[in-house]
């Protein structure tokens, strides 16, 4: 399972090496983590982004697990509709 570890600052100037790595983690296999452990705050691009990976990888039969993400992070990747 890949691990994908969020910067501090996470928004649309990120957002592009975030989509790469999301499609490194789905090529490596169906089983993902995003940890937001650093991270502050995050903007709708990188939701985008979460929501995309995790849809990607339950079409694949597998699961992409969200840890230690904050309140706001939560409440904005629930708005979107990750899981």
């Amino acid at each position: 399972m890949t691990t994908i570890t969020l910067p501090e600052e996470s928004g649309i100037k990120q957002v592009r090496g975030l989509h790469e790595e999301a499609r490194k983690a789905i090529k490596a296999g169906p089983d993902c983590a995003m940890d937001f452990a650093s991270v502050r705050r995050v903007d709708c691009s990188v939701a985008q982004v979460v929501l995309s990976l995790q849809r990607e990888c339950e079409r694949k039969g597998g699961n992409c697990s969200i840890m230690n993400a904050n309140e706001e992070t939560e409440r904005l990747l629930a708005y979107v509709g990750v899981k």
